[in-house]
């Protein structure tokens, strides 16, 4: 199962159109068009997240219409390998001593190293929905709870800002459309 093709279905069923969809979301028409024409390489968790309220969908549902209801079964939970001693706390809160094994992260997520390394330490606000959703079942932790704890913040614009963006967006197609008909293309 593809989900760019299961996306791009939903957005063609949706209702909306493109401009629409960005109006509500701040996701770029052009991202949108990209996902549409099953062009867009990966899908970050805040797109899903907004994908999920525009189309009123549970975080569970629509896991299981873009990916199947199979496609994480083989993130395992890393095992814990026990309590720290007082040494062992020392370390990890003076040097970062690893409690979550990273190379037990690696094998049960199939996620690179490096890829974990960015997330941890430099920025995790363009996490893939599949990548969170694997550190979460690798983690232990419910489907769904990281991209509360991490993404609360993300939700579809007011009304009042849709109508705005709608406003704005159609003007900038309008003098698009103008623009062309003057030069020929």
């Amino acid at each position: 199962m593809s989900w760019e093709i299961e996306l791009s279905k939903l957005i063609e069923k949706g209702g909306y159109s493109h401009i629409e969809i960005y109006a509500k979301t701040n996701i770029p028409v052009a991202t949108i068009s990209n996902i549409s024409n099953k062009k867009h390489k990966y899908l970050t968790c805040e797109q899903f997240i907004l994908f999920k309220l525009l189309f009123e969908e549970t975080h569970q549902g629509l896991l299981n219409k873009l990916f199947g209801k199979d496609a994480f079964s083989k993130v395992k939970t890393v095992e814990k390998d026990g309590e720290l001693t007082k040494m062992g706390l020392y370390f990890r809160d003076k040097y970062q001593y690893e409690v979550f094994p990273k190379k037990k992260l690696v094998d049960s997520t199939d996620i690179k190293s490096s890829r974990i390394d960015y997330l941890f330490t430099n920025s995790f606000e363009n996490i893939r929905i599949d990548e969170i959703t694997k550190l979460e079942l690798a983690s232990g932790e419910k489907i769904g709870t990281f991209s509360k704890l991490f993404f609360s913040h993300v939700q579809l614009n007011s009304e009042k800002e849709y109508e705005r963006l709608l406003r704005e967006q159609r003007k900038k197609n309008i003098e698009a459309n103008e623009r062309r008909k003057k030069t020929g293309k």
